[in-house]
């Protein structure tokens, strides 16, 4: 790649989240990066895991979901009732923990409620229920909402204990793979942990966080901490996270097999009144790693001017790119409503990316054949990865380590990428190292 310092503004806090206070970071003072500024007097600061989710410190009512309730861990039954009666016991007494050993569950539409804790046995296995009326339609699992007012629901979690435990949809049928595995909506002070999802290329992501219009008003997810969820076979379009609104998380420990680990894309139709919700802002990521995919993480604003992202320790092996950062736009039906090309703040920040090289396992889409060298163009398979759910997407060669082709500014540079078995230069790829197949000869 050139060596250039390929800017996109950057008035830094560069804070790095932690647990401990042996993991502080320097910050950089605000302004545009100079010379001057990189010689200037610095500050440290450590933010913590509490800072995104306080644990209660006690609990009012705990429950065993296996002795208290009438499962049979069985996959054939339908437990989303049971689940549901247990949370609302808890929750009507004040609030609690519900432990869920070991053994085998089928769920869907199952709503957490304020104050309710669910601590999940490493061995416990769960499925989506394959409830007949959501037949080809789009579901979830647990969906972490309150539809009727703008009071959030507070104080929740679903982790798993001694472990991760396991969803597995690698037994559903198709006609039931249109489920999310965790759909947040107004929600805070919360914590999803400890969790590997077998996939096989579902339509969504395992963990959506997105608005609800109440009355004049959207509400999104505030204040929550996500940390150790792997992700096993998914399709290029989706991943371990679809954030289109919230505010002031902190991922950690993400891995996908497939798919786009992180990815931050904010495009919902309710999202078109400007100016009703909080912008998408202080959103941090550490340790996001991709293999065999899209990429790890995913920058798309769409029609928004949203607020910071810091995201670093980013890693792909094998995957089309490590980090993609994509330009806003406004589709012809947006810009009709007046809508424009969108942004991220220029406070925000992308470090510390790796990526390994595969000849034939990345996920790569026609759209970015132009960014690839053309030697290698030759080893992109011709037949699909999956035709569900859209069957547009191929195996072939890792692209680049960053594709960079924002309309607004981000500051990254080639010595904030590393590469192995990239050809020399791939680094960091813009527009202006596009070439057409027939540019290519091809």
């Amino acid at each position: 790649m050139k060596e250039m310092m390929k800017f996109f503004t950057i008035s830094v806090l560069v804070i790095l989240f932690s647990c401990s206070n042996q993991n502080a970071i320097l910050l950089e003072p605000k302004g545009q990066v100079s010379q001057v500024e990189e010689s200037a007097e610095r500050v440290v600061t450590t933010l913590k895991e509490t800072d995104f989710f306080k644990e209660p410190t006690s609990f009012v009512v705990s429950k065993n979901f296996k002795s208290d309730y009438p499962v049979d861990n069985s996959f054939s039954t339908n437990d989303s009732d049971v689940l549901q009666k247990a949370i609302d016991d808890i929750s009507s007494q004040g609030g609690g923990k519900l432990y869920i050993p070991k053994g085998n569950y089928s769920f869907s539409e199952v709503s957490l409620k304020s104050n309710v804790h669910l601590r999940i046995d490493s061995k416990a296995v769960f499925r989506p229920a394959e409830i007949p009326d959501k037949r080809n339609k789009n579901y979830t699992m647990f969906k972490v909402v309150n539809e009727k007012s703008k009071t959030p629901v507070q104080n929740v979690s679903i982790c798993g204990v001694n472990g991760k435990f396991t969803v597995d949809l690698r037994y559903t049928k198709t006609e039931f793979l249109n489920v999310r595995i965790i759909q947040s909506f107004n929600v805070t002070n919360f914590k999803y942990t400890n969790l590997i999802v077998r996939d096989k290329f579902s339509k969504f992501s395992v963990l959506t966080f997105n608005g609800i219009k109440i009355g004049n008003r959207v509400y999104g997810p505030n204040k929550g901490l996500i940390k150790n969820i792997e992700l096993y076979g998914s399709d290029y379009g989706y991943g371990v996270v679809q954030l289109q609104l919230a505010k002031k998380l902190l991922f950690k420990n993400l891995y996908g097999e497939g798919g786009a680990t992180l990815r931050i894309e904010t495009h919902n139709k309710v999202l078109r009144e400007l100016g009703t919700y909080d912008l998408v802002d202080e959103i941090y990521g550490r340790n996001i790693r991709s293999e065999n995919g899209n990429c790890a993480l995913m920058l798309s604003p769409h029609f928004i001017d949203q607020g910071k992202v810091d995201v670093r320790n980013i890693k792909s092996i094998g995957s089309g790119f490590a980090v993609r950062i994509n330009k806003g736009f406004a589709n012809p039906e947006e810009a009709a409503l007046g809508l424009k090309a969108g942004s991220f703040s220029d406070e925000s920040v992308v470090k510390n990316v790796s990526a390994t090289y595969s000849k034939t396992k990345a996920q790569i889409k026609p759209k970015h054949y132009k960014y690839m060298p053309c030697n290698l163009r030759q080893f992109i398979q011709k037949d699909p990865i999956t035709l569900f759910p859209h069957g547009d997407s191929y195996n072939g060669p890792s692209i680049a380590a960053v594709l960079y082709n924002p309309n607004y500014k981000v500051n990254i540079t080639d010595k904030d990428v590393s590469i192995e078995g990239f050809q020399k230069g791939l680094e960091i790829v813009t527009d202006d190292d596009m070439k057409t197949d027939n540019e290519c000869g091809l």
